[in-house]
């Protein structure tokens, strides 16, 4: 078993990636990018980014992008990471360690913060979204299994937790929006199209220009076909108007989203800070759990 304390050291990270891929002494040294749930990214003076992998969902979905990343760069009119190399697993790095070529440029979050205009990066937005969907099933044929759970078993997972730190008003509230959320998925949206999984916003960089422009997408572990809402949930983030503007646009240009589009966004919104909470628990984050609690508090409107 790996100590925990390795992933935080990076110079015993620059050493295992030294001994692990051949790039020469001018990708020394490396810089700490950031660090989430499931990975450590390490950045080089000559433009690389090496992602180990922390545990094993964040093995099964590097290896689900290296199968996916090579296929969709011919597929997208932006950029998409570049495998360069990938150790799945070693003494080094248990959980395997991806090489990568940086794709430069601001995040969503940071260019819609710098611009006074809404409506335009939407509308950017939405022409992206829709470009991801017209990846078919036959452009991906074997597309490795998504590690991601059922609802029922996510909900199930939660639950204890949910029962220990949420007042009897809280959950009552919580067993209420699980009610109509789990009936909508049992339904099923009638439009299956391929989507990012995970179109958080700074997953979306932009090039460095006064006009902005799309640049690049990163992290596609859990890339698939599905429900066409999972790429609207995360953008919530950015504000109700800039969600109203992308739908209107995505619409507008043909896209498909059945009936209740925004209020079921809404609807959705809750169980992405669910899974955060569910990831947290296994494995034994306390403070990060909490942190999700109190997400999953106020976007059903608890706090």
């Amino acid at each position: 078993m790996t100590d925990p304390a390795f992933f935080k050291d990076d110079c015993a990270l620059a050493d295992g990636i030294r001994r692990t891929f051949d790039v020469g002494c001018s990708a020394f040294p490396l810089h700490r990018i950031g660090a989430g749930f499931k990975s450590v990214v390490l950045g080089s003076p000559t433009g690389l980014v090496f992602r180990v992998a922390l545990n094993k969902k964040a093995q099964t979905g590097h290896k689900r992008e290296c199968y996916v990343l090579p296929r969709l760069k011919s597929l997208l009119p932006v950029e998409v990471p570049e495998v360069l190399g990938y150790c799945e697993a070693s003494d080094d790095f248990p959980f395997g360690v991806m090489m990568q070529k940086k794709i430069e440029g601001p995040a969503l979050g940071s260019v819609l913060k710098r611009s006074p205009r809404v409506k335009p990066i939407a509308s950017l937005m939405s022409e992206l979204v829709l470009a991801i969907q017209t990846i078919g099933q036959d452009d991906l044929p074997e597309l490795p299994s998504s590690s991601a759970p059922q609802p029922v078993e996510t909900w199930s997972y939660a639950l204890p937790y949910l029962k220990a730190n949420l007042s009897p008003r809280e959950l009552r509230k919580a067993h209420n929006w699980w009610e109509q959320y789990s009936e909508d998925w049992k339904q099923g949206c009638p439009v299956q199209r391929f989507s990012h999984g995970d179109l958080w916003h700074e997953h979306v960089l932009f090039h460095a220009t006064d006009e902005p422009w799309v640049a690049g997408v990163l992290d596609w572990e859990y890339a698939g076909f599905g429900d066409p809402i999972f790429d609207f949930v995360p953008q919530m983030c950015l504000g109700r108007e800039y969600v109203t503007c992308m739908l209107e646009a995505y619409q507008a240009n043909g896209g498909e989203f059945g009936p209740g589009a925004y209020s079921r966004i809404e609807l959705y919104l809750p169980y992405r800070e669910l899974g955060g909470l569910c990831y947290c628990l296994e494995t034994g984050d306390e403070r990060e759990a909490q942190f999700c609690l109190e997400k999953f508090r106020t976007v059903l409107g608890l706090s």
